[in-house]
């Protein structure tokens, strides 16, 4: 399923919460994982913050992904995407 995003930074969070949906992980998960608390990964993907190189690594690995591909616009599972759709009201657009 195709999404268009407004910029680099909206892809970066889009793609961050759809990895984490892919891996079956929740926010608190995911930030205990990367060691960062839970209200900063929430305020990232609310778009509120915007993550730096070193933040991006430890996302990215603990996602088991390079961090290359939180920047990638890919063809996206479309179970995934009414997953992110459906929890709530997302601010992207979908095609």
């Amino acid at each position: 399923m195709s999404c268009k995003f407004r910029g680099l930074k909206d892809l970066l969070i889009y793609n961050i919460k759809y990895y984490r949906y892919l891996n079956h992980l929740s926010q608190e998960k995911l930030a205990e994982l990367c060691k960062l608390s839970p209200r900063y990964l929430t305020d990232v993907e609310r778009g509120l913050h915007c993550p730096t190189i070193p933040k991006i690594e430890m996302i990215a690995k603990a996602l088991n992904i390079e961090p290359y591909m939180l920047f990638m616009d890919i063809e996206r599972d479309k179970v995934i995407v009414m997953q992110i759709n459906d929890s709530r009201q997302y601010n992207q657009k979908h095609s």
